[in-house]
């Protein structure tokens, strides 16, 4: 009788680890990554540009930015009421397109008055990390080594070199200066060169007016 007590203890132990070894429980935590894309442009200063010819020399020499040698584009010693910054933030590549809203100037006294684009020039000057010639490249300044005339929109103003990495980042990364200049006829290695002759010796003399035109900027995702 001992024996078959023992047996069927036995057998109930053993029931009872089974048991709990076959007892699970399981829960589930939902876990996403929302990559959403940072593509933003600011424009910091000089969102409005306006040169005033006043004088002989203004007519003779024309306006600029850039306080040193033509060309120079150092922001540090430029007027800086011919100057623009601005700063793209953006999480991948992109490229910037800029241009005229119009195909010349239209005067505002009277809009049958036109003054070319290429009277006004500038040059570009990338204060980040991104370098021209390394990270980002702009064809219409030579990567920033020339003046180029204003040109219609749409124009490429400033992309990358290709690597996926090159032009993505902050503000820090992606800091630029334009110098813009009127009337200088500086005329270098640009794709659009400025005007060759001064606003005093053109033929026929541009009517006074005051001559308007929005410069647009787009900024695009690669």
């Amino acid at each position: 009788m001992k024996k078959l007590f023992f047996l069927v203890g036995a057998f109930m132990l053993f029931g009872t680890i089974a048991n709990a070894q076959a007892v699970r429980d399981r829960n589930v935590i939902p876990l996403a990554v929302n990559l959403n894309q940072v593509l933003r442009m600011s424009i910091t200063d000089g969102g409005n540009i306006e040169f005033t010819f006043n004088s002989i020399d203004d007519y003779r020499f024309g306006l600029s930015g850039d306080a040193g040698t033509s060309g120079s584009a150092n922001p540090t010693s430029s007027d800086p009421m011919y100057v623009s910054n601005f700063i793209i933030a953006s999480s991948t590549r992109w490229e910037l397109s800029y241009g005229s809203e119009e195909a010349t100037f239209i005067g505002t006294d009277n809009p049958a008055n036109t003054l070319e684009l290429n009277n006004v020039g500038f040059s570009l000057v990338s204060n980040g990390i991104h370098v021209f010639g390394t990270e980002i490249t702009s064809a219409p300044t030579v990567n920033g080594t020339e003046i180029s005339a204003l040109e219609p929109f749409p124009v490429i103003l400033i992309v990358d070199n290709g690597d996926p990495l090159s032009s993505a980042g902050d503000i820090l990364d992606n800091d630029f200066t334009i110098i813009w200049r009127a009337g200088t006829a500086e005329v270098g290695l640009a794709p659009a060169t400025m005007n060759t002759v001064v606003l005093l010796e053109q033929s026929p003399s541009p009517t006074p007016d005051r001559y308007v035109t929005n410069v647009l900027f787009e900024l695009a995702a690669l």
